[in-house]
């Protein structure tokens, strides 16, 4: 994929986003959104009303290839996001925020925010936040997902890396499939330069019953950043944020604004 390919395909900006109205918009800080491999920004669900009890609004990302962005293609190249992802977000850096990003979605807010860190003119955010997410280089490509779509639904049943609720719709996984292929190239391909180390802090949280990416493998990020890196082990698997959402994104607010007021 060629960065010219996406060249005026965005629409307008609020096309990028679903964030709270009302009562949740206006909070001190925001906190950016990106799901996992296949996700939308439907994920959040839960956290764009939550948000403005914590004192966060969120944004939660919508990417190309998935909801009411379907029918366009997705990216799969975690630096070509990045910087169209930067462009987008430049007229909401007014407030101080962080970025959060969940599974493959960690991957794609470490590049963004390497990309906004080469900006001058872009407020840097208070803190990067991963959840369920492997460290770059640390996820190899399989043949499956490039293989016909009974093979990458086979390879996704037997990883238990998606909700089996999920799986039971045929005509569903039909249309996230395009998706989910290039979150994965997108996750399997970023690498980061040993000298390219963040200047802002990494918080991880980890699934305590997560099969596909272990605490162990997530204490890898501390390698990402150089100013500090911390995790937590919270219940549920891979997608733990239907059961531990809440608990993560008070956390992630309590940090947000202690990095705010220190």
């Amino acid at each position: 994929m060629t960065a010219g390919a996406w060249a005026g395909a965005d629409g307008t900006r609020d096309r990028w986003f679903r964030r709270a109205t009302g009562p949740g918009a206006g909070q001190r800080v925001r906190l950016f959104c990106l799901p996992y491999a296949g996700g939308g920004a439907g994920v959040f669900h839960d956290w764009l009303r939550a948000g403005s009890d914590m004192g966060v609004e969120v944004f939660a990302v919508r990417l190309p290839g998935r909801e009411r962005r379907l029918a366009e293609r997705p990216f799969d190249d975690a630096r070509l996001l990045a910087e169209r992802l930067a462009a987008v977000l430049e007229p909401y850096l007014d407030r101080p925020y962080g970025i959060y990003g969940h599974s493959m979605g960690g991957v794609a807010g470490l590049a963004l925010v390497h990309e906004l860190a080469r900006s001058p003119r872009s407020r840097q955010p208070l803190g990067l936040f991963v959840g369920a997410s492997a460290p770059p280089g640390s996820l190899r490509p399989e043949a499956r997902w490039s293989g016909s779509d009974a093979e990458l639904v086979d390879w996704l049943r037997r990883t238990g890396g998606t909700p089996a609720s999920v799986l039971a719709r045929p005509g569903l996984v039909a249309r996230v499939l395009p998706a989910l292929r290039a979150d994965l190239a997108l996750a399997a391909g970023y690498r980061v330069r040993p000298s390219e180390r963040l200047a802002v802090p990494i918080q991880g949280f980890a699934g305590a019953a997560d099969p596909l990416v272990t605490a162990a493998s997530m204490a890898r990020w501390s390698a990402q950043t150089e100013a500090g890196f911390s995790l937590s082990r919270v219940p549920g698997g891979h997608f733990f944020l239907a059961e531990s959402g809440r608990r993560v994104l008070g956390t992630v607010a309590r940090s947000i604004q202690h990095l705010l007021d220190r």
